[in-house]
């Protein structure tokens, strides 16, 4: 059975609009290896089960070893964090027996035990004060963030996003721990391609300052995808050179 789970079974039976919920099926997706496997979106089985309310797949993922700190791309959040904002205290209680971190924050630095703070929740004084864990930086997945905020975030089409040609500058977001000064939009121009569509992948030179950036601050060279293009710059078209008089 365990080679019967697919990715999207796996992930289906933990959370989505209807979730399955069933534990035969999450046993078999442990014992296939997909534990602590992420989602495009940086999702993993204890997150769904978390985020869905499902105490016993909660349980048994933790059982087996489930990472509790594996973090959404997007936000940077730990299934802690949303355990604290949509689970119940039995959940919460599973994940801190096991060592889940309350101190982790997202990208906004917003933590477990902040968030059970300005609840005016018991803010977990139980358990000793770590220096917040802030999530890497990121280059987000445009196509979700345009999803997710329609209309007001439209990026290229994907055709146009496969096709760019070495020179050609475009936009990536570089999610990080928001920081007054720094940017989530990162220009880059492009110095490489490799493969082919829509499997291409794209070696691209920074032109922003990182220092302004949420990139770590030696970073000169970025890699990615069409799928992370959120602007690409047109190129002004060169004027003819005017011929000399004979």
């Amino acid at each position: 059975m365990a080679n019967q789970i697919t990715s999207r079974t796996w992930f289906d039976n933990c959370g989505g609009f209807e979730p399955a919920h069933d534990l035969a099926t999450l046993r078999a997706g442990i014992a296939a290896g997909l534990l602590d496997q992420q989602d495009e979106y940086g999702m993993t089985a204890l997150y769904f089960a978390v985020v869905s309310g499902w105490l016993e797949g909660v349980q048994e993922l933790l059982q087996a070893g489930a990472n509790t700190e594996l973090r959404d791309h997007r936000t940077g959040a730990t299934a802690l964090l949303n355990a604290v904002q949509y689970g119940t205290a039995e959940m919460i209680a599973a994940l801190l027996a096991v060592g889940a971190n309350v101190d982790a924050g997202n990208h906004f630095g917003l933590t477990p035990r902040k968030w059970r703070e300005v609840r005016g929740h018991e803010p977990f004084a139980d358990i000793p004060k770590q220096t917040v864990q802030l999530p890497e930086p990121r280059i987000q997945n445009a196509e979700h963030l345009a999803d997710h905020h329609y209309p007001q975030f439209k990026i290229p089409n994907r055709d146009e996003r496969e096709a760019l040609v070495v020179g050609t500058a475009v936009n990536l977001y570089v999610y990080g721990p928001k920081v007054e000064g720094k940017q989530n939009t990162v220009k880059v121009r492009i110095t490489a391609r490799a493969g082919r569509r829509p499997n291409v992948r794209y070696t691209a030179a920074v032109e922003t300052p990182t220092e302004q950036t949420n990139l770590p601050a030696d970073t000169t060279v970025v890699e990615f995808g069409p799928e992370n293009v959120a602007t690409v710059y047109i190129q002004k078209p060169q004027k003819p050179k005017k011929r000399k008089n004979a």
